[in-house]
């Protein structure tokens, strides 16, 4: 009789599981279509609109397919950032399921279940001020419809299809050549939706080395490469093919060049500094939970490290390389590489609980409740989600007393009020006559002295409030004129 597991160990594995994936699912779908829209995201989310209705000239500076997915999904939610976000949403909750079915057989059970956990559970904030719903920050980038989380579940898809590849092959199972192909279409899929992830091949070349497998690397390469190639040339041909992927060249090639205005600790960059992403991941995911997933990779690359740590580590390394030599540094770049990090921390806090146990069991069990605190803060978060700023600042005025006309923007880029005030908004600088005044918190355009003046010297001619971070005032009588460095109150 073949021995079977006991019926108590299977209730408390799969409970846990289920426990675990529920509550990653909250976490990704609570109140999902509630945040207040960014402006990429509504970029991306027209376009896709447009891709299914046969406007294919939109955003061509990046790849499609991610694109393709927010419009299918408009068809079936109507138009909107719903359906985009539950794309993304279940994007993030495919990570980590590909994490635990990956990390399954290299690290057992509960260290794969950790590695699903850390992802499904903890934050991957698009700022420092994620925790606080009223700063209007997303608390985790898979809840909002951007390009990268759709490219980085079908970059982990590749890399575990990858290594599952050479599992078979070294267990003799001809299965591994679909394990290849399907390696290669989802590395085409994840770098037609954003082109970042483009740099994995090197590591997925360098995989069959690992595992001296020459016969894999020259036959599966090929067969992955082939694959790749004819799934990328599908996913471009509505587009424009050739002529779609030379303008995105070019342009991409022309904003590394030129760089993207962004503020660091305070000063202002045109060329991002090369460790801007790791600050902003420290910002996004808090620092318990860095503290907690950089010594899980330490332990990672110390103890016993093999070739799955290898694979991630050349995985992870590329990525963190690419980022950093970019002159464009978003708050939202570093969730690509965060798959790795968590993977690596699970391999490695695994590996050291069963070094010396219960000691190590029982140092690894407290350094992982260190994680609890941005759970906590994290589940609090998507608990309260709504719409916050610029979603209700019209509301706002008019209770206030507004009713139509000017508004001057300070503290803020033109993208970012035009997602809710395109025709009344004005950035400062601009000359005219404003019945309101609207600051919101970006260090890069700071109120000039003489609207400050105005402010200060009249109290009484403005009705003062504030909505979540914003500060705004709405003139009482007559408006504010600005002429050059002139500013002045007027009937």
């Amino acid at each position: 009789m073949p021995s079977r597991r006991p019926v108590p160990v299977l209730v408390v594995r799969t409970a846990a599981f289920a426990i675990v994936a529920l509550l990653g699912a909250y976490v990704a779908l609570r109140r999902i279509g509630r945040t207040t829209r960014i402006t990429d995201e509504i970029t991306y989310v027209n376009t896709g609109w447009d891709y299914v209705h046969g406007v294919v000239t939109a955003n061509l500076e990046h790849p499609p397919t991610a694109k393709y997915l927010f419009g299918l999904a408009q068809l079936m939610t109507g138009q909107g950032v719903l359906g985009p976000r539950v794309v993304v949403a279940v994007g993030g909750l495919v990570v980590g399921l590909v994490l635990f079915l990956l990390l399954r057989r290299p690290v057992g059970y509960w260290g794969a279940l950790a590695a699903a956990g850390l992802w499904w559970l903890t934050p991957r904030g698009n700022g420092p001020t994620w925790y606080d719903v009223a700063s209007g920050v997303p608390a985790r980038i898979d809840r909002i419809a951007l390009l990268d989380p759709v490219m980085t579940c079908f970059a982990v898809v590749a890399v575990a299809a990858a290594w599952q590849w050479m599992v078979a092959a070294s267990d003799g199972r001809s299965s591994r050549w679909w394990w290849a192909a399907l390696a290669g279409a989802a590395l085409a899929l994840s770098a037609t939706s954003k082109v970042s992830t483009a740099v994995l091949v090197l590591p997925l070349l360098l995989l069959p080395v690992l595992f001296r497998r020459w016969r894999d690397l020259a036959l599966g390469g090929v067969l992955a490469a082939g694959v790749g190639t004819v799934v990328a040339a599908l996913l471009y041909l509505p587009v424009g093919g050739f002529d779609a992927i030379g303008y995105m060249v070019r342009f991409q090639t022309a904003h590394d060049t030129t760089g993207h205005l962004v503020t660091v600790l305070g000063r202002d960059y045109l060329v991002a500094p090369w460790w801007t992403g790791l600050l902003w991941a420290v910002q996004g995911i808090g620092w318990p939970l860095a503290v907690v997933l950089g010594l899980g990779v330490l332990a990672a690359l110390v103890v016993r490290p093999d070739r799955l740590v290898v694979f991630l580590a050349l995985c992870l390394g590329v990525l963190v390389v690419f980022y950093s030599t970019s002159a464009v540094a978003l708050p939202h770049y570093y969730y690509a590489w965060m798959p790795f990090v968590v993977a690596l921390a699970a391999v490695g806090g695994t590996r050291l609980a069963r070094l010396r146990p219960p000691l190590t069991a029982v140092a690894v069990a407290l350094v992982l409740t260190v994680a609890v605190v941005p759970v906590g803060q994290l589940v609090v978060a998507v608990s309260q989600a709504r719409a916050t700023g610029y979603a209700v600042l019209g509301g706002a005025l008019a209770d206030h007393g507004y009713r139509g006309g000017s508004i001057l923007f300070v503290g803020a880029a033109r993208q970012t009020y035009s997602t809710a005030f395109r025709a009344e908004g004005r950035m400062q600088g601009t000359d005219g006559r404003f019945v309101a005044i609207v600051e919101d918190t970006d260090p890069r355009f700071p109120m000039t002295t003489g609207v400050a003046a105005v402010l200060r010297d009249h109290p009484h001619a403005f009705d003062a409030f504030r909505v979540d971070q914003l500060r705004v005032w709405v003139v009482r009588s007559g408006a504010v004129e600005t002429q050059g460095d002139t500013v002045r109150l007027v009937p």
